[in-house]
C-alpha cells in the first residue's frame, strides 16, 4: 500500500492528504471501533500530569517502574504482568564516540504466557520523554494482545500504533515526540542522536482531528498542547472533515456510546433501575451488534445486582445469542445460576468463560470460589479468593463483600471486617446491608 503521498513541495497552505492517506487512517479507525466501540464524548487525550502520571510525577522524576504501573492503569492491564530490563550498548560507554541517526533499538516488548517483558536501551531511561513516548507504543501492543486482537506485524505496523495510540488517548504525547534531536558534550567526548518519526505531521494531524470529530469536539482543550506546526494542520484538518465529513461520524452511535458510559457511571453510584433505563435506551440508537450485546450482559449483570435473577438470565443469554463466545456474559450467567442454587449449571458457564479468553479472570476466579463455597470446599473457596486478587487489574464488584463475609463466617472476625469494610468503602449495598446487620447484633 502505497502511503502519504501528499505533495510536500506545493506552496498550497490549505490542508491535503491524498484519498489512499485518508481512507488508511479511516480504515484503521473503523477496525479500532469494531472491536472497541465508539469513544464517548467524555474521551480525552492522555497528557503528563499527575492526573495521568501520579506515580511518575510524584517523585518529580520517570522512573521506570512507576511509568510501567502509570501506563498500566491508563490501559487497563495488571502491572504484574509487565516486567522490564535494561539493555546497554555502545551508547553507553564512555570514551567511545557514538552518533545514532534514524532509530536504533529502544525498546522492544516481548510476549510470554501470562506476562511481558520490556526491553529498553539503558540510553533512554535517561532520556524521560523518549522514554514515555518509546513505552506508549508497547503498552498499545500489550493493550491489543491482552485484548486478543490480531493486528498486523508486517511494514505498516508502526505506523498502525501511532493511529492505535491516537484511539487509546495517547496522540498528543506521541505529537510532542515526532522528532527527537539532541547532543550531549562533556567537554571530551560527544553522543549526538537525530530521531525523525516516519509518520508526517499531516497525517497524524488528520488522525487527531478524526479522533476529535467523533467524539463531536471540533475545539478540544488539549489542541493547546500541540506542537505549533501541528495544532494549525489540526485545525485545518478539522475544517476539511467539517467540509468532507468521514462515514465514520455517526450522531446516533455518540449518542449510544455517551448513553452507555451514562449507564455505567449511574450503576457505579448504585442506582441500579436508572442505569438499566439508560441502556434500554441506548438499544434503540446503536446499529453496532457487538455494543448491543454488552448492553444486554450489562442489563443483565445490574439485574443480577437487584436481586432479579430470572430477567437477568434471560438478558444475559440475549447477549450471547448476539456474540456467542462473549465471555463476560458466560461469567455473569454462571455467578446467576450459582446465586439461585444451581450450582453445577453455573460451573458449566464459568467454564465456557475460561475457554473464551475474553473473560476477566479475577471475576471468574471470584466466581468459582462462590461455588467452591456452595460446595462447602473451603480450602478450593479460598484459593479462588486469592487468585481473584491475584487477576485484579480493575476493582471487582463485591469481591471483598464476599471475600470478608467468607472469613467472618470462617471466623476470622477481625480480618473478614476489614475487606467488610473496602466494600462499603466502596458503596456496595450488598456489604452496607451486611455490615448493618453486624452493628445491630
Amino acid at each position: 500500500m502505497k502511503l502519504f503521498g501528499f505533495n510536500k513541495k506545493a506552496k498550497e497552505t490549505k490542508f491535503q492528504i491524498t484519498e489512499p492517506d485518508r481512507n488508511w487512517v479511516e480504515d484503521n479507525f473503523k477496525w479500532l471501533i469494531q472491536a472497541y466501540g465508539y469513544p464517548n464524548s467524555q474521551s480525552e487525550q492522555v497528557l503528563i500530569t499527575d492526573k495521568h502520571f501520579p506515580k511518575a510525577l510524584s517523585i518529580g522524576d520517570f522512573k521506570v517502574q512507576n511509568l510501567i504501573e502509570d501506563l498500566s492503569d491508563l490501559v487497563g492491564v495488571n502491572s504484574k504482568m509487565i516486567k522490564y530490563k535494561l539493555h546497554e550498548d555502545l551508547r553507553d560507554l564512555y570514551g567511545i564516540p557514538f552518533e545514532i541517526q534514524e532509530k536504533p533499538f529502544e525498546t522492544e516488548l516481548e510476549v510470554n504466557e501470562g506476562f511481558y517483558i520490556i526491553h529498553i536501551a539503558k540510553s533512554i531511561s535517561e532520556r524521560p520523554n523518549r522514554l514515555v513516548f518509546n513505552l506508549i507504543h508497547e503498552f498499545v501492543k500489550i493493550r491489543l494482545t491482552e485484548n486478543k486482537l490480531q493486528f498486523d506485524t508486517g511494514e505498516d505496523t508502526d505506523l498502525f500504533l501511532y493511529i492505535a495510540a491516537v484511539y487509546l488517548g495517547f496522540g498528543v504525547i506521541l505529537s510532542q515526540n515526532l522528532t527527537d534531536t539532541g547532543r550531549f558534550n562533556d567537554g571530551f567526548w560527544e553522543t549526538n542522536w537525530n530521531y525523525v518519526s516516519e509518520i508526517p505531521n499531516e497525517v497524524l494531524a488528520f488522525s487527531l482531528a478524526t479522533y476529535s470529530m467523533l467524539i463531536g469536539q471540533d475545539n478540544p482543550e488539549w489542541k493547546s498542547e500541540l506542537p505549533q506546526e501541528l495544532k494549525l494542520q489540526f485545525e485545518s484538518a478539522i475544517i476539511f472533515l467539517t467540509n468532507s465529513p468521514s462515514k465514520l461520524f455517526n450522531k446516533a452511535e455518540l449518542d449510544a456510546s455517551d448513553l452507555f458510559h451514562q449507564a455505567s457511571l449511574e450503576y457505579q453510584n448504585s442506582d441500579f433501575d436508572s442505569a438499566i433505563s439508560t441502556l434500554q435506551k441506548t438499544l434503540f440508537l446503536t446499529e453496532d451488534e457487538l455494543l448491543k450485546a454488552s448492553i444486554y450482559n450489562n442489563i443483565g449483570y445490574y439485574q443480577l445486582r437487584k436481586g432479579d435473577y430470572e430477567k437477568g438470565v434471560l438478558n444475559l443469554k440475549k447477549a450471547l445469542k448476539i456474540d456467542s463466545d462473549y465471555g463476560f456474559a458466560y461469567d455473569n450467567l454462571g455467578y446467576a445460576f450459582i446465586k439461585i442454587g444451581q450450582i453445577e449449571e453455573g460451573k458449566k458457564y464459568l467454564e465456557k468463560a475460561l475457554q473464551t479468553e475474553n473473560n476477566d479472570n479475577a471475576y471468574t476466579h471470584r466466581n468459582f470460589a462462590l461455588y467452591y463455597l456452595a460446595k462447602k470446599e473451603i480450602e478450593k473457596a479460598e484459593l479462588n479468593f486469592q487468585l481473584a486478587f491475584e487477576h485484579e487489574t480493575v476493582s471487582v464488584d463485591l469481591l471483598e463483600f464476599y471475600y470478608g463475609s467468607f472469613l467472618i463466617d470462617q471466623g476470622k472476625t477481625e480480618t473478614g471486617m476489614e475487606y467488610l469494610r473496602m466494600a462499603v468503602k466502596k458503596g456496595e449495598p450488598e456489604a452496607i446491608k451486611r455490615m448493618n446487620e453486624i452493628e445491630k447484633d
